[in-house]
């Protein structure tokens, strides 16, 4: 819960399911699409539905990142892999290689290469802040309980701790104990009662938590639900396009159509290409355009 703040907006009142299946689907796709105008529909349609979540704020600071990442995927591809039939810059010996020499096709590798890392960090960022964590979590319980009672138990820890922390040591400077002054090993010694504090804390919270599942009959028969999700004709049509756009997917995988030649010579993008991309970017965009559409028209949204 320190990444996830829920807004109002479609994307985040999806059902967790519908959610689940557009993520695995753009992220199975990514891996197995090396054509870059497929590759660059995916990234198109995951970039909409990141900005119709309203988490285009967090989105940029992912692309910040990976495009550093993608710049010397790039410049190391060019200067290693020195396949290709168009040189565009050939220089001076260098050591472990014969002679510096950059092709047209060791870059555009290297560019595809990029974009499915850009359509893959997408996913997760869209996961991490458009997605519910607890939504998921209930609804694994359904069929993996226990593990999903660890799976929380472990993800609340260190939220909880670094809380816990920050409180404990607030009372302490109250007392008049300063973490940041003196040598080393003084610093430390005033964290040991911070560290014998928040270990008492630990224990008492998991004592309150053993009782409250005792005393809610835990492990002694059938779940129970506080609430469930309802399945909306929005999930729906978001499923609806998803599957269309797979189906698009796949038969552009099974006619050969989703691979790209790179080497020797950079293989020609053709129409019939292009618009199977377009189609299936358009099918992904649909929890966008309806998340626009549910934003804009109050009687969409009461129909969705």
């Amino acid at each position: 819960m320190l990444a996830y703040r829920k807004k109002g907006n479609l994307i985040h009142t999806l059902h967790p399911v519908t959610m689940l299946v557009f993520i695995l689907s753009v992220f199975l796709l990514s891996l197995v699409f090396s054509h870059p105008a497929y590759l660059l529909g995916l990234f198109v349609a995951v970039g909409a539905v990141i900005i119709a979540s309203d988490t285009a704020r967090e989105w940029r600071s992912y692309m910040k990142l990976t495009l550093a990442m993608i710049l010397l995927i790039v410049l190391i591809n060019a200067v290693v892999g020195q396949a290709g039939s168009t040189p565009l810059f050939s220089g001076a010996r260098v050591p472990l290689l014969r002679h510096l020499r950059v092709t047209v096709e060791g870059l555009a590798y290297g560019a595809g290469m990029g974009l499915r890392l850009l359509v893959v960090i997408s996913v997760f960022c869209l996961y991490t802040y458009a997605v519910h964590p607890d939504k998921i979590l209930s609804l694994l319980s359904r069929w993996m309980t226990r593990a999903t009672l660890v799976i929380t138990l472990a993800t609340r820890l260190f939220p909880l701790m670094i809380g816990d922390f920050y409180r404990i040591t607030e009372v302490q400077r109250c007392r008049g104990v300063k973490f940041e002054v003196g040598r080393w090993w003084e610093r430390a010694g005033n964290l040991v009662p911070v560290a014998s504090v928040l270990l008492l804390s630990s224990l008492e919270r998991s004592l309150l938590l053993a009782e409250s599942m005792h005393a809610r009959g835990f492990g002694s028969g059938p779940r129970s639900y506080y609430r469930r999700e309802l399945w909306r004709p929005r999930d729906w049509l978001v499923m609806a396009g998803v599957m269309i756009g797979a189906i698009t997917a796949l038969v552009a995988v099974g006619r050969g159509w989703s691979d790209y030649m790179y080497y020797p010579r950079l293989a020609a993008i053709t129409g019939r290409e292009v618009g199977l991309a377009s189609v299936m970017t358009a099918m992904f965009s649909v929890p966008a355009v309806l998340a626009w559409g549910w934003k804009s028209w109050p009687w969409l949204r009461s129909k969705i």
